[in-house]
């Protein structure tokens, strides 16, 4: 095998890895199905990142919402989190097995292998590869994070962004289900 034809393969390995990072993380954030301990985790995580990366906060909320700003330290802030969750790295090098064994079972296998396909690209580091493959998962399937989440306040005293997730998840089925009679 070439050098070139590795270095491909080992990016678009790279790529899915990173997208099905993404699936995870989003499933962990947007679930209220998980418990006290694992919410602490997920906001201790973020404060950490927070802290190590200096991106303002209101840059990680923003991108929550849809808003993705291009700056480095949200870019890394968004490596470090997964980083954290230890599905890579330090070096950027993806845990493959780890994310594997923790793809939540309420992942649309097929849909993810379909977002996989449209998301593949890299950047010109680990940072910007996580980011722009965070960034175009939301944009294909328009999944917000609740804010009581990704705050760090308990998910069941508001049910304002709740709804705004299920009326964007109605909005990406009956997208899908437009490609698919296109088809």
């Amino acid at each position: 095998m070439a050098s070139g034809e590795s270095r491909e393969q080992f990016g678009t390995m790279k790529v899915l890895a990173s997208v099905t990072v993404v699936l995870v993380a989003l499933s962990v954030v947007s679930s209220q199905d998980y418990s006290e301990e694992e919410r602490k985790k997920i906001v201790k995580n973020r404060q950490d990142c927070i802290a190590e990366t200096k991106v303002k906060p209101e840059l990680i909320d923003r991108a929550d919402q849809g808003d993705f700003v291009d700056d480095d330290s949200l870019k890394c802030f968004t490596k470090c989190f997964y980083q954290k969750a230890g599905f890579v790295t330090d070096t950027g090098a993806l845990l493959l097995d780890t994310i594997k064994a923790k793809i939540p079972a309420n992942v649309d296998k097929e849909k993810a292998l379909k977002v996989i396909e449209e998301c593949k690209q890299e950047g010109k580091n680990a940072c910007e590869t996580v980011y722009l493959v965070h960034k175009c998962y939301f944009q294909r399937t328009h999944v917000q994070v609740p804010q009581n989440v990704a705050a760090g306040s308990n998910p069941s005293s508001a049910t304002a962004p709740q709804e705004a997730q299920k009326e964007n998840k109605s909005d990406a089925k009956a997208e899908t289900a437009k490609d698919e009679k296109k088809q």
